[in-house]
């Protein structure tokens, strides 16, 4: 009887404990609306709870990472004490279900000073868009992505994405850009680059013209779609910038967006980094010699096995001085055969004279802490080509922000002369992606009427 008793005893807490829990999940399923509170200051986060077998999800939104990033979903446990907790951008969150008034309410464990969490259960968002899967060809290469169709606020204003350097595969059905843009009414064309993802092709052999003509291909495929646009313009992000301007000699954008797109010159961009760098990083003089010779060699090196090894005993000095760390795996040649393969080569371009013949609507959105695409050279460089068209040109350097556009997170003081807060006179600015990206693209769609 004793036994039976204790037996009793132990199962029954684990009953009301994983009935509890099935309470939490079925509360918690659907969308939430919160944010990160630290020192006078707060950052949106809103969560879309979801389970799939036994387990349950979170897809966390952060708007303010929009667009370069910002949306991930991560498993959500809930242990024997009720404790709901997820990892997020910012570490692991521990919470607290209050099921009567549907919020959440807890911290981030181990951060000091305390960054606390607050959600409030809300009704799903209404879906305004459409997002198809799309094909289409260029030359060989069969190209894959999606086009991304507002519903309503609808424009006869269409888009191309065209991303940077690398051969990653994106996630063009979840585009953050495009998510941006369709809220405004704006269709978008977002691609997988050649040899990526669904697309075919070879993303390690391909040059700045290959990705100019995947980027024209696309054009033609909004310019024949039944919506029948009457504006179509392209968005460029960092080396992207240059294959936008490639693709624009030989065909005709309406507008065009560089979000940290260099305006200069291939060569002339790596020696620009290669200084801002050595600066950013606090390299030693010995570091920005030797960098400088490597450099050159980039441009310069013939496919021999002298050159090559000079290469090779410069990358040995780097892991010594430190500025490895400023190349890109696709500067650093496998053989002396492989020189002429270097991302460089395959992309060297210039596009000074199609930018000073270029005669439509132009935005470059620069960052202030940016050493990979210096603001100060490619402002001044859209400035010279521009010159006479200057109603045309639009250049924004964007305050703290570095090469990615995020901006550090940091205390800030205000001017000690106000009088609230209790006499304190600062806030937490959270880490963020520079709200100038999305503000200056839409006052500058609106600029020259793309949307109302």
């Amino acid at each position: 009887m004793k036994k039976i008793l204790l037996l009793f005893l132990i199962i029954l807490p684990l009953q009301i404990s994983s009935q509890q829990s099935k309470e939490i999940e079925d509360a918690l399923i659907g969308y939430w609306e919160g944010a990160f509170i630290k020192n006078n200051a707060y950052q949106k986060i809103d969560i879309k709870f979801r389970k799939s077998g036994d387990k349950i999800f979170g897809l966390q939104i952060m708007e303010e990472w929009h667009p370069s990033y910002g949306e991930f979903e991560v498993p959500v446990k809930i242990d024997s004490l009720n404790l709901i907790s997820f990892g997020t951008g910012y570490g692991k969150a521990e919470l607290k279900l209050d099921k009567n008034n549907l919020e959440l309410v807890g911290a981030m464990d181990g951060i000091n000073p305390t960054v606390y969490l607050h959600f409030k259960k809300t009704a799903n968002p209404p879906k305004n868009y459409n997002v198809e899967e799309i094909k289409f060809d260029s030359g060989t290469v069969k190209l894959n992505g999606h086009l991304h169709i507002p519903k309503i606020k609808k424009h006869k204003t269409a888009i191309v994405l065209v991303s940077g350097r690398g051969c990653y595969s994106e996630e063009t059905q979840f585009n953050l850009y495009a998510k941006v843009l369709r809220e405004y009414g704006i269709t978008v064309l977002a691609y997988q680059k050649r040899g990526t993802g669904k697309s075919t092709g070879d993303c390690s052999k391909a040059t700045i013209k290959d990705l100019a003509d995947d980027l024209i291909e696309a054009k033609r495929f909004l310019s024949k779609h039944p919506n029948d646009y009457k504006h179509i313009g392209v968005l460029g992000t960092s080396a992207g910038g240059w294959t936008m301007v490639k693709a624009e000699e030989s065909t005709n954008f309406d507008f065009m967006i560089s979000i940290v797109g260099p305006s200069t010159s291939v060569k002339d961009q790596q020696f620009q980094s290669m200084k801002y760098g050595h600066e950013f990083y606090g390299l030693s003089n010995s570091a920005l010699k030797s960098l400088s010779r490597y450099t050159e060699l980039m441009f310069s090196a013939k496919n021999s096995k002298k050159d090559y090894e000079e290469m090779q005993e410069l990358l040995k000095v780097s892991e010594t001085e430190n500025w490895k760390q400023l190349l890109d795996d696709t500067d650093i040649p496998t053989s002396a055969k492989e020189i002429k393969n270097l991302w460089v080569r395959r992309h060297n371009f210039n596009p000074k004279n199609i930018l000073k013949s270029y005669k439509k609507p132009f935005l470059g959105i620069y960052g202030e802490r940016d050493w990979i695409v210096p603001a100060k050279e490619n402002i001044e460089s859209l400035q010279d080509y521009f010159s006479g068209r200057t109603n045309l040109l639009t250049t924004i350097e964007a305050y703290d922000a570095e090469h990615g556009m995020e901006m550090r997170a940091r205390q800030i003081k205000l001017d000690n002369t106000l009088n609230f807060l209790g006499g304190n006179h600062s806030y937490w600015h959270f880490y963020r992606i520079s709200p100038s990206v999305k503000i200056e693209m839409i006052d500058f769609l609106k600029k020259h009427n793309f949307i109302d």
